[in-house]
């Protein structure tokens, strides 16, 4: 079961049903019991694993209060199937189902997080086991976050909310638009990715940076539909989700990119990695140390590997480099008398390609294969002539592909400037429900599982 199987919105409308029937004191019992029986159905064997860091964690924040060592302890026992998963990357074995819990990466830092509060006395201790059980298994944000911090989540899982017409319009709005994210444009993103890096060499200069954005592309919009399914599905109980994603490639350098890019792991870092290290606090050559230190963090976050530990690298180095080199770059556009307007366009598309380029250590499995990837966005050879510049996907797919990709562009630089969400509850029930009736239409005839009414397509792509 996942966010997009059929069980877990019947596991919704159910809880939906159940929460808004409860005494408002007690409605909180629905969500848990949804949230456990998610975790039944989508990881049955990890359950002990998740128990194991719900209780000692539960307990273990009682007795961290100002005491490093109790610190050091309690997040060396509650997440210990994390630093199993970390050793074996190491070692290079894997491990049994039974201690890999679903979505185990996010569950350390919400952790991890809440430890380190009750430490400061940020937070005081869940007195509530059931309480606590719900706030580390929340099941619309279990598996991909955003990453809650206890202040934020804990306090509207407990409050029994009122049924409003304006979460509900809200909520299914985000969830439309993140299954049309995830079937028209990122399963199509991921058909010349995948193709670019499974054949190595073959697809070269204009092809290579073609396939190496869709990529890109692929990894925010896949990301983006994690999130707003479930900003969605928590806002049909009255729950509100931080958001993950600000414009990210509207930046205009690498380090705001990071600031607009899954916002709850990059605020995670600065919280608990990048301010605890010191900061800016202690001189510039320390406050780069500790940008590097927060990078090679989130690269063994994303996976034990030395081309994950590059990426990390290469990505300080971007931020380190673009500080050090900023005011000379002022002097060079002003000595061009090159427009602010233009200046800004340079800098996102700098911005943008230097991430795009940053996404092969990212994607590539071994050196040899980021170096003969690499090698292809900057040599030109003849492409297959029976796939010429389609990269895998029919002319077709390209089509559907970069309609529905302007759209999004679209929409995404007008909602910079207007909230169309408020909007969009502003109007009409007719032209909402026409707007829900258009957003299903083109989801399942467009949608990468299947064209036109090919029942079979669709069954088999595991709607």
């Amino acid at each position: 079961m996942n966010y997009l199987s059929l069980g877990y919105y019947l596991i919704v409308a159910a809880a939906f049903l159940v929460y808004y029937a409860l005494p408002q004191k007690h409605r909180w019992i629905a969500l848990l019991a949804a949230s456990i029986a998610f975790y039944c159905f989508a990881d049955f064997e990890g359950l002990p694993a998740l128990g194991w860091m719900i209780l000692f964690s539960f307990l273990s924040a009682r007795k961290v209060k100002g005491s490093k060592p109790a610190l050091a302890a309690a997040l060396g026992i509650s997440i210990l199937p994390y630093w199993f998963h970390l050793g074996s990357q190491v070692i290079g074995k894997s491990l049994p189902g039974i201690f890999l819990p679903l979505g185990l990466s996010y569950l350390s830092l919400q952790i991890i997080a809440y430890l380190a509060d009750c430490y400061s006395g940020k937070t005081e201790p869940e007195k509530n086991l059931l309480q606590y059980v719900l706030f580390i298994s929340f099941f619309p944000q279990v598996v991909q976050g955003p990453i809650p911090r206890y202040g934020t989540l804990a306090p509207q899982l407990k409050e029994g909310h009122d049924l409003e017409a304006d979460n509900v319009i809200r909520g299914f709005l985000r969830i439309l638009c993140g299954l049309f994210l995830k079937f028209v444009i990122s399963d199509r993103a991921a058909i010349p990715a995948n193709t670019f890096y499974a054949e190595a060499g073959v697809y070269t200069g204009v092809a290579a940076w073609v396939s190496a954005s869709a990529y890109m592309i692929q990894l925010y919009t896949d990301f983006l539909a994690c999130v707003l399914l479930s900003q969605g599905v928590s806002l049909l109980f009255g729950i509100r989700l931080g958001e993950n994603f600000n414009h990210p490639f509207t930046s205009q350098s690498t380090g705001e990119f990071w600031h607009r890019w899954h916002i709850s792991l990059s605020q995670f870092l600065r919280d608990y990695v990048y301010y605890p290290l010191g900061g800016s606090r202690k001189g510039e050559i320390r406050k780069y140390l500790n940008i590097g230190a927060v990078f090679v963090a989130s690269a063994l976050w994303h996976g034990v590997s030395l081309t994950f530990l590059a990426w990390g690298l290469l990505s300080a180095f971007y931020q380190i480099a673009g500080a050090l080199t900023f005011s000379f770059r002022e002097k060079v556009y002003a000595l061009l008398k090159i427009s602010d307007s233009i200046k800004k366009r340079i800098r996102q598309t700098v911005t943008a390609a230097l991430i795009v380029f940053s996404t092969i250590l990212f994607r590539s499995y071994g050196f040899r294969n980021v170096l003969q990837h690499t090698k292809s966005l900057f040599v030109f050879h003849a492409l297959p002539k029976e796939e010429g510049l389609l990269i895998g996907m029919s002319g077709y797919d390209w089509i559907v592909f970069l309609l529905a990709l302007a759209i999004f562009v679209i929409i995404q630089h007008i909602n910079q400037k207007r909230d169309l969400e408020a909007e969009f509850l502003q109007k009409k029930w007719g032209t909402r429900y026409a707007v829900y009736f258009v957003f299903i239409i083109v989801i399942l005839l467009l949608g990468t599982y299947g064209f036109g009414y090919d029942a079979r397509a669709f069954i088999y792509g595991d709607f």
